[in-house]
């Protein structure tokens, strides 16, 4: 009897040693796929979840919904055609908008507002909205439209309370996701092509500019999330270390350079993976939240979500296999992620939305980055010799040398030596990027 009870023991620990940090928070709908902004409307206090949810498969037609979480007990909104992405409250009215056009079988487009519990439309947008956004008490719309109400408007659109007018964001392709005010100026980030920069743009005098020399560099990148903390402004998106920008899938503009935050984010390999992308970004207690992609943050295990505090990154906590978080909020003062689709995090199978029930975050550390090491070693450089030929110089022996093109592409990679002459002769003209064997990156035009 004594070693069953033994072994009774034993077979209990391992059990009474798995973290359990979040649970299914309830969401009754048939498929929920990739997820939307959560909004908290202050005005009911009532949670609302956009995105690919769709109920009653028999209707393809009107078949998606958004859900609304109230009082503990989840709903669903009126029958659509497409899906609703994000709402926002202005001036004590709801406003929510998407890639639909009918709600009820009523012809809407793509923006509406609440009003006598029945949605009216705002206008009739020739493509979908990403988002909607209150800055500055002013409305905005943000997404991949060309015009509104058959007057030509480019990705964004401010509201006037009976109509939209053009911020005059003249992109030669504009796909606008994210939207805030960063030291007195309007940043806006996206999918947004000018000639010469690209995804960042600031509105200085009337005219958008890039936010650094470039914006985002690379062909395959994006801008994604924006948000203002601690005084600087943080971007989101897919952003590549490869094509010379300063972090991966994340930088810091303190008003003149763009910097990694910390070590930066890193894939399932702990490294600067192509794919990884941020999602979201959101303050809330003096700490910055990020999620989307990433399996490690500062190099710390950190699983698709994880806080900046200025000086170090910290796990939340929780496991969620290969599933992105596409939105997070704090509603009631508890955590909520929307991973969408069907995914398993800490063993417990999560329907579209999970809610933080953790007694504590993880809080697994990268320590301060903050503090400077007492000697720094020169940079090294690449340093054109003509003819061709360039020599690294900087204090460090031997490595590996990647240059990247234009568009961010692997071109060719060098066994390198310090002081010892190689030969670029072959590559053909253009802008390139070298990643350099201390890790740093430097962009060279190759004649």
């Amino acid at each position: 009897m004594k070693w069953l009870m033994a072994l009774g023991l034993t077979l209990l620990i391992p059990a009474q040693l798995v973290s359990q940090f979040w649970t299914d928070a309830g969401l009754q709908v048939e498929f929920a796929g990739q997820m939307g902004w959560l909004y908290v409307d202050p005005a009911d206090n009532s949670l609302y979840c956009g995105g690919l949810l769709i109920e009653n498969w028999s209707s393809p037609e009107q078949s998606f919904h958004y859900a609304v979480l109230q009082d503990g007990e989840w709903s669903l909104g009126p029958p659509m055609d497409h899906y609703a992405w994000t709402f926002a409250n202005y001036h004590d009215t709801l406003f929510m908008a998407g890639g639909f056009n009918y709600i009820n079988d009523q012809f809407t487009s793509s923006v509406v507002y609440r009003t006598d519990s029945e949605w009216v439309s705002a206008g009739v947008f020739s493509d979908f909205v990403n988002q909607l956004k209150v800055v500055d008490d002013e409305l905005y719309a943000l997404g991949a439209f060309t015009s509104i109400d058959g007057a030509p408007i480019k990705g964004l659109a401010k509201w006037t309370g009976n109509g939209w007018v053009s911020m005059g964001l003249n992109c030669n392709f504009c796909n606008a996701i994210d939207l805030v005010e960063y030291n007195g100026r309007l940043v806006v980030s996206g999918t947004l092509t000018f000639p010469g920069y690209r995804h960042i743009v600031q509105l200085v005098n009337g005219e958008w500019l890039p936010v650094g020399q470039e914006g985002i560099m690379g062909g395959l990148s994006a801008g994604g999330p924006v948000a203002v903390y601690q005084g600087d402004l943080f971007l989101g998106g897919l952003i590549h270390l490869s094509a010379g920008n300063a972090g991966h899938a994340l930088m810091r503009w303190d008003g003149s350079a763009w910097h990694q935050v910390g070590e930066g984010l890193q894939d399932e390999n702990n490294a600067a993976g192509q794919s990884i992308k941020v999602r979201g970004l959101l303050v809330h207690d003096d700490l910055l939240y990020v999620c989307g992609g990433f399996s490690y943050a500062g190099h710390v295990p950190a699983e698709r979500l994880a806080t900046w505090d200025g000086t170090q990154w910290c796990s939340v906590g929780g496991t969620y296999g290969d599933r992105e978080i596409y939105s997070m909020i704090f509603y009631n003062d508890t955590l909520y992620t929307a991973p969408g689709g069907e995914v398993v995090i800490d063993g417990v199978p999560i329907h579209g939305v999970a809610k933080f029930t953790g007694a504590a975050y993880e809080n697994h550390c990268s320590g301060s980055t903050s503090v400077a090491e007492p000697f720094v070693s020169p940079p090294v450089h690449l340093v054109a010799l003509g003819t061709g030929l360039y020599v690294l110089q900087g204090t460090w022996n031997k490595g590996q040398l990647s240059l990247y093109n234009s568009t961010g592409q692997l071109v060719v990679t060098h066994s390198v030596q310090s002081g010892v002459p190689l030969d670029l002769g072959a590559l053909p003209r253009g802008v390139y990027v070298a990643r350099l064997p201390d890790g740093s990156s430097q962009r060279f035009v190759c004649q």
